[in-house]
């Protein structure tokens, strides 16, 4: 009796403590018999007609359910907490890109080659556990362009539109459904602007949006999703934080259990305003085969890991003032990399067996006067948004720039505009035109000009 008393009370306090039961467990105060028909708990709500508390009732045979599926200790749906939904939010939406009309064979990161594809459909899930913690988790389906077979286009592989969200940086996966983001927050504004972050997020390095029409190019230089530990503050507009993670691939000759471990640092200044707002901001990169795109890269030149880390840094500017607004981004690695990591100018600076052969050959060569690539990446962009027969609108024109980048399957230069407008509430359709600058031949790329242009309809509820 006492071992079967001591597995009620584990399980009926587990779920006490994860809130699941509001108020003192009455099983945990009966020292010398366990109940014979139900744990007990008593709930601080009360009738309208103002008659007490109430009892809660979880049935022993409800508490060897728990214990028989292995969730003893874990939050689990319960009679004992109806307040569920008033700490629960749910919101999503679904991306269909469709169309993709022009050049589909460019290799270029950050474009996606599908003529219909979702990118993406996802449920964001949020909850509130007490005052001071938050929980958030979004998962994700996604049929954008993913690299199967990367060694068809030579040593530095295919293009796919996100290594980051298929974690496909050995180019052997197709996306499916995963579990985009999941983590917790300890934070209290209204006590202390500090606060802790730890779980699957995207790090402060540099500002973009997830999952857009077309990834631009300093995105593919800075998205850095990982299963991180952050601590962080937001105080009068100034943001934050310091942050430690796993990169992708690991140190050539290091233990193949262990990647590398990495750290960031953010700072940045934030001025929230519908009419006049701004802000500016920068990061920096231990590592940046951190960044999920250049660990890709880098992995499929080596095939199997990096040679020496290098560091990077990111700045960020946003205005808007009323229907206007302006963004700049660049993004630029502090060091060169590793001539066996990432050349200057891409397959140029291979032996032509190198370049031709691709992924997996036995040996990787350089040319005896290559260097290391030291690239960096620019963008800025201007937006106007308006109103038109009763539709909410915008339109926006764009340009980006890099340089070294050949080995990232980044253009020389892009221009980029696009409309959108809003049909119903919360229902959207645009179009946008990429209008790609490859890097000419002696520099790692085609010298091609390429054209894509693609339409998305996307909703979004919650």
């Amino acid at each position: 009796m006492k071992s079967n008393l001591m597995k009620l009370n584990l399980v009926v306090a587990s779920m006490s403590i994860l809130g699941l039961i509001s108020g003192p467990v009455l099983a945990n105060h009966t020292k010398h018999k366990a109940p014979t028909k139900q744990a007990e708990a008593t709930r601080d709500y009360k009738d309208y007609k103002d008659m007490g508390p109430k009892v809660c009732t979880i049935t022993p045979t409800a508490l060897t359910m728990v214990e028989m599926s292995q969730n003893v200790g874990r939050s689990l749906p319960n009679p004992c907490n109806p307040g569920w939904y008033d700490r629960i939010r749910v919101s999503g939406g679904v991306n269909f890109d469709f169309g993709k009309f022009g050049n589909r064979n460019s290799n270029i990161m950050g474009e996606n080659y599908q003529t219909f594809s979702l990118n993406d459909v996802y449920v964001n899930v949020a909850g509130t556990v007490n005052d001071w913690t938050t929980a958030f988790a979004s998962l994700s389906f996604n049929t954008a362009s993913t690299a199967r077979n990367p060694s068809l286009y030579g040593t530095f592989g295919a293009a796919e539109y996100s290594a980051a969200y298929s974690n496909n940086i050995n180019g052997a996966a197709g996306n499916n459904f995963q579990v985009e983001q999941a983590f917790a927050t300890i934070a209290n504004f209204d006590v202390t602007p500090v606060y802790v972050q730890g779980g699957k997020f995207f790090q402060d390095f540099s500002r973009y949006e997830i999952h857009p029409i077309t990834r631009s190019l300093t995105q593919s230089m800075s998205e850095t999703l990982a299963s991180a530990l952050k601590v962080g503050f937001v105080a009068d507009g100034f943001n934050g934080g310091a942050y430690v993670f796993n990169s992708p691939i690991g140190k050539l000759g290091s233990s193949a259990s262990s990647n590398a471990t990495n750290y960031g640092l953010s700072l940045g200044y934030d001025m929230n305003n519908e009419q006049f707002g701004w802000d500016v901001g920068a990061g920096y990169l231990y590592n940046l085969m951190g960044v999920n795109d250049i660990a890709y890269r880098v992995n499929n030149f080596t095939n199997g890991g990096y040679n020496s880390h290098v560091g990077g840094v990111a700045l960020y500017g946003d205005l808007n003032s009323g229907p206007f607004m302006v963004a700049l981004r660049y993004t630029q690695a502090v060091q060169r990399f590793n001539v066996n990591d990432l050349t200057k100018n891409g397959r140029a600076d291979l032996t032509p067996a190198s370049a031709i052969l691709g992924n997996g050959v036995a040996a990787v060569t350089p040319l005896a006067t290559a260097t290391g690539a030291k690239p960096w990446t620019a963008g800025i962009q201007v937006g106007y948004g308006f109103d038109s027969w009763s539709h909410s609108q915008n339109v926006y024109l764009g340009y980006q720039a890099s340089r070294e980048a050949a080995g990232l399957n980044l253009p020389k230069g892009r221009w980029l505009a696009g409309y959108g407008v809003d049909i119903v509430k919360d229902t959207l359709l645009a179009i946008e035109w990429d209008h790609d600058q490859m890097f000419n031949a002696s520099n790692g790329g085609s010298g091609n000009v390429n054209n894509l242009v693609s339409l998305r309809a996307a909703v979004k509820f919650g």
